[in-house]
């Protein structure tokens, strides 16, 4: 399904950048012979008031043939009856408009279908607390995983970006929290010093909470503990309990809350899925000082619980990162030197309990002493639990250089473990806009996406973000175009807005293959008033194709890397 997806959204973008150049160019006068929607040999296709329209073979592209749009003279069709209606032959304006006009309709696009999703009402996250940060000012006014935030200072929240936009604009001083708890109704003071208030004006992840949660994927760090002797183990994913479904985390906790001395669960692992009988324990005592229901029958996220432990570290930069000689190693993890092993639990970082994945990244990333190139990391004191006892390092993290999820570069303090588990989003409700905040709205987020376009194109030129993991191709599409089907039509719809803005964007690049390449050459035309001569064109074009066509080889093999590494994981 995935696949079909991505090549009705490719076909749909195509389409879209070719009708701009054919709507233009008829407009004006030109001649269109071909409307095509894919290359190579035509499948299926009918001709329509001199304009052939077709399919042709290779879905990733598309063109529109104009009479006289050849400068080389390759195109031995015969020239049309009436020699002004040949592309060569209209004023430079005409030109302009025909050739920007594909890339035009594909920047205005987006704002089209965000006003639709607006106007039709857009999912967005609930209020609903998944997991709340240890030291940050959400955990120390009290808020706890499965709150929903109603009100900041009393002005009332409804979504989770109304939450967050709230948050980020309180200042230093007291404030309150109104979120509702089994029923009630709670005020949470806040108190917020200048140091939170420009952590949270960078991130306003600094308050503390989140609106995903983590997933039914247990850790069991005791054998001693009701889990461990009912013979469950770190990995497997409690699907019921009692009878009732569990979606995530939150379900698991509050079903156990209200279990009885014992509770039946329905358990998918390795061996398949299975039912196992948990009896509470009163001699057996859980390691956090304040344990949630599900850490009472010795189960904690399984995000705490380390997956696997590198074998070595070093920067992941540089296209060619990979191709390093064989005499030149990495240097070994810190875990690996520290002795950190697969199944161990993270307890306290320097002291500082750790309760999400989240805690662990705060915690190494405090490490950090200085910035860019020169930095470095001082050691940390991690306290774990391994097989029910608890054990102590000391490991000094290493900096590295590494991209972040937009393939820009930066550089971080590493352990070099992995998490166990994953986490899963929470309730959405759903907001409908009003026709004039709609409009307003999706032109602001066409402009905040083109922007960032331009940003990551000047990051990439600068050298500031990763080619690798930058740029990706039709095996990228169809990874996105699938995850993004898998969250529904919204989600879909807006990968193919934001698509759609990075294709327009491209496509007016000075290259000479691209649209923008035939502009710059209409436009030197203007201003010189004659055109650009053939010859230069032709070895202009020559030089474009194969910067292309490296360019394409490239980001097939990015693709392709990028689909092993995470069929690996």
């Amino acid at each position: 399904m995935q696949y079909l997806v991505a090549v009705i959204m490719i076909g749909l973008l195509v389409f879209v950048h070719e009708f701009g150049h054919f709507i233009v160019a008829k407009a004006v006068g030109v001649e269109v012979r071909v409307f095509s929607i894919g290359f190579g040999r035509r499948l299926v296709g009918f001709r329509w008031r001199g304009t052939e329209y077709r399919l042709s073979q290779l879905p990733f592209g598309g063109y529109v043939r104009m009479a006289g749009a050849d400068p080389f003279g390759y195109d031995d069709e015969e020239e049309p009856e009436d020699p002004e209606r040949a592309f060569s032959r209209r004023p430079v304006w005409q030109r302009l408009a025909i050739l920007a006009a594909g890339p035009g309709v594909n920047l205005l696009l987006p704002f089209f279908v965000f006003t639709g999703l607006l106007l039709l009402g857009e999912p967005q996250p609930d209020v609903e607390i998944g997991s709340v940060d240890s030291g940050t000012p959400a955990a120390e006014a009290g808020v706890l995983p499965g709150d929903r935030v109603v009100a900041v200072d009393g002005e009332a929240v409804g979504t989770w970006g109304a939450l967050a936009d709230r948050v980020a604009a309180l200042g230093e001083g007291d404030h309150r929290l109104t979120v509702e708890r089994d029923g009630r109704t709670l005020e949470l003071p806040v108190r917020l010093d200048a140091e939170d208030v420009a952590a949270i004006a960078e991130d306003v992840h600094a308050f503390g909470l989140t609106t995903v949660r983590p997933s039914s994927v247990v850790g069991v760090d005791d054998p001693a503990s009701p889990a461990g002797r009912a013979g469950l183990r770190s990995g497997d994913r409690v699907v019921a309990v009692d009878g009732q479904p569990v979606d995530d985390w939150l379900d698991l906790d509050r079903l156990l809350a209200a279990a009885g001395e014992t509770a039946e669960l329905r358990v998918e692992g390795e061996d398949g899925e299975r039912t196992v009988t948990l009896r509470r324990d009163p001699a057996w005592t859980p390691w956090s000082a304040d344990p949630s229901p599900a850490e009472r029958w010795g189960f904690v996220p399984a995000s705490l619980i380390v997956a696997e432990v590198a074998a070595t570290v070093g920067d992941d930069s540089g296209a060619f990162s990979g191709c390093r000689p064989a005499a030149v190693k990495p240097p070994p993890s810190p875990a690996i030197q520290a002795g950190i092993e697969p199944g161990d639990r993270f307890l306290t970082i320097d002291g500082k309990p750790v309760e999400t994945w989240n805690d662990v990244l705060a915690g190494v990333r405090a490490s950090m002493v200085g910035e860019g190139e020169e930095a470095t990391a001082r050691p940390v004191e991690l306290v774990m639990v391994r097989r029910g006892a608890r054990v102590r390092f000391e490991v000094t993290p290493r900096v590295i250089k590494d991209t972040d999820a937009y393939g820009r570069y930066y550089y971080r303090p590493l352990l070099g473990v992995g998490g166990m588990g994953s986490l899963v989003s929470g309730p959405q409700v759903r907001v409908y806009y009003p026709l004039g905040e709609a409009v307003s709205r999706a032109a602001e987020e066409s402009l905040l996406t083109a922007g960032f376009v331009l940003e990551q194109l000047g990051k990439l030129a600068t050298g500031e973000a990763a080619v690798q993991d930058s740029l990706g191709g039709p095996v990228e599409m169809v990874r996105q175009a699938g995850a993004a089907a898998a969250q529904g039509a919204f989600a879909l719809a807006r990968l193919l807005g934001a698509l759609s803005i990075s294709l327009g964007i491209v496509n007016l690049l000075p290259v000479p293959v691209l649209d923008g390449g035939q502009i710059l050459f209409a436009a030197l035309e203007g201003v010189r008033g004659r055109p650009v001569s053939v010859v230069f064109r032709e070895r202009a074009q020559q030089v474009g194709v194969l910067l292309l066509v490296l360019l394409m080889l490239s980001v097939l093999v990015f693709d392709i890397n990028r689909a092993v590494q995470s069929m690996g994981r």
